[in-house]
């Protein structure tokens, strides 16, 4: 299942991004999700990890390659009950800010309708500013804490957001 950016709905305010594939994610990018991976988190997920959930039931797992072939980001979710869990997002270097995030996410609330979910969750270290704003303007408001989550010991923020997200004002 391979979307061309003109066929995604509501790609205002993405510019930038033309030459894009968003995609299911497939066994072939397991290598490349996990190189990202190792770059964009301090605890990184195992490449078994990412290789396990790949054509999984009950996954939404998507990869966005640029034109030249290479991994611009990528986004890993479980759903079940009405609820969709985001286990890890994250945008390569080279174009972070420039709407990638963004691009997932709207691909994810895009699922999330198609499925008829209710909610969307994910956590967020409470130190990482930048994405707890970016979780701001999509909607999401914390709905809890898990304590000591993260193997460093900090919290995790629990952010959720309605399906389909209020309009942040």
């Amino acid at each position: 299942m391979n979307a061309s950016l003109s066929s995604l709905s509501d790609l205002s305010g993405l510019s930038g991004l033309s030459g894009l594939s968003l995609r299911e994610a497939v066994p072939s990018d397991v290598d490349d999700v996990t190189a990202l991976e190792n770059r964009a988190f301090p605890v990184p997920w195992k490449r078994a990890y990412f290789a396990a959930e790949v054509g999984e039931p009950f996954r939404f797992n998507r990869v966005v390659r640029d034109p030249g072939g290479s991994l611009a980001g990528y986004l890993f979710c479980a759903f079940a009950a009405g609820e969709i869990h985001v286990h890890k997002i994250a945008v390569s270097e080279t174009w972070r800010r420039k709407g990638v995030a963004r691009l997932l996410m709207d691909d994810l609330f895009s699922f999330a309708e198609r499925t008829a979910s209710d909610v969307i969750y994910l956590e967020v270290r409470p130190s990482n500013t930048p994405a707890r704003e970016f979780y701001r303007t999509l909607g999401f408001s914390e709905s809890g804490r898990r304590r000591q989550y993260y193997v460093d010991g900090e919290d995790a923020l629990v952010l959720s957001v309605p399906v389909p997200p209020p309009h942040p004002a």
